[in-house]
């Protein structure tokens, strides 16, 4: 019954927090500003991290744990990293909601970072179909709406699967190892190229069929006109934005069951880790376009979580910990970003001279 609350409070939650982005968003000009986005992408990383440390206090309750016993049920269960023997039980809570903590951050932070190649590749989706920009926070707020709904349906799935067929976790990290090593060797495609792939899609001949289908961006989603409704563009590009996150989504939730096997845990994670990907949008959009090292950080990251769960018993028996896990993710990030911007700042400085 805990569980169940849980996840309706969460969802609450979540639905309050999205309200007030839509409803605040509403006021202010069509095209999210540099400042606004920052702004935002603070607010939206500021709740993440407030709620990671909210498990501190009540991530105990989350699988109804009432006693030792049920403690480490749920513990064998999630396959959780920890020790309990010896502690008493308030000794041992109190280890079991840090390891959730730490679990959480690292599975947000992995999202996270894995979200940034999703963001250049919506950018590309809206410059391949000339969408105006006023159009871009309405398309990617019902994007992330999708996203969380279909996260649940993913996450909770996966789960499942997993209990029933451990295996499957290899084939994870086959996927993980097999998309990680492809990153590093990925070869920047032209930006004309990449357009035209989208111009292409699948889904453009599909809509294209519609006997009622509106190409332009300027009458929302759909529209009624003579007694017919109609679809617009606007669609067809949520539609496309819709399953470029699903695809991203086979990478990135593997990923995270590297850490963890707790489903309540990998969800929380993601769906904040996604819930300010818009505001992050218009950071990039608007400055921080210039990521170059980009795939060697994700693959990197991908590969990293392939190798945890094939070699995951032994890393456990040589004291490998979340901790350790939460570490090296963070410092990925790190060496990935200052390495990206000391390139970026090269090359100005390079231009300079030549001038």
């Amino acid at each position: 019954m805990e569980e169940i609350l849980s996840m309706l409070g969460f969802i609450v939650l979540v639905a309050i927090l999205m309200f007030i982005d839509l409803k605040v968003g509403k006021t202010q000009h069509h095209v999210m500003t540099l400042k606004s986005a920052a702004l935002w992408t603070v607010f939206w990383i500021g709740a993440g991290v407030l709620f990671g440390f909210s498990l501190l206090l009540w991530g105990h309750h989350i699988h109804s744990i009432h006693s030792m016993e049920d403690l480490s049920l749920i513990i064998q269960k999630h396959h959780h990293m920890i020790n309990i023997s010896g502690l008493s039980f308030d000794e041992a809570l109190k280890l079991y909601r840090q390891n959730l903590t730490i679990e959480y951050f690292t599975g947000y932070f992995i999202e996270k970072s894995l979200s940034l190649d999703n963001i250049f590749v919506w950018l590309l989706v809206f410059m391949s179909f000339n969408v105006p920009e006023k159009n871009y926070k309405d398309i990617l707020f019902w994007g992330i709406v999708g996203a969380v709904v279909f996260r649940f349906i993913f996450i909770f799935g996966l789960s499942s699967l997993l209990s029933a067929f451990e295996w499957v976790l290899f084939i994870f990290a086959a996927i993980l190892l097999y998309t990680g090593i492809r990153m590093f060797f990925r070869k920047k495609d032209n930006e004309e190229k990449e357009k035209e792939k989208y111009k292409n899609h699948f889904l453009v001949k599909w809509f294209s069929k519609f006997r009622h289908f509106y190409p332009g961006y300027d009458r929302g989603f759909f529209f009624k006109k003579g007694g017919f409704t109609f679809v617009t563009g606007s669609l067809l590009v949520l539609c496309i934005i819709e399953l470029t996150d699903v695809i991203f989504a086979i990478d990135s939730i593997p990923a995270i069951f590297a850490i963890t096997a707790d489903p309540f845990i990998i969800y929380f994670s993601n769906i904040f880790a996604i819930l300010g990907l818009r505001a992050l949008f218009f950071l990039i959009y608007h400055g921080l376009r210039s990521l170059y090292y980009l795939n060697y950080g994700l693959g990197a990251l991908l590969t990293l979580m392939g190798v945890k769960i094939l070699a995951g018993d032994w890393l456990h028996e040589i004291g490998f910990t979340n901790i350790h896990s939460l570490l090296l993710v963070l410092s990925i990030i790190t060496i990935t970003i200052v390495a990206s911007l000391l390139k970026k700042n090269h090359s100005k400085v390079k231009v300079n001279v030549k001038k």
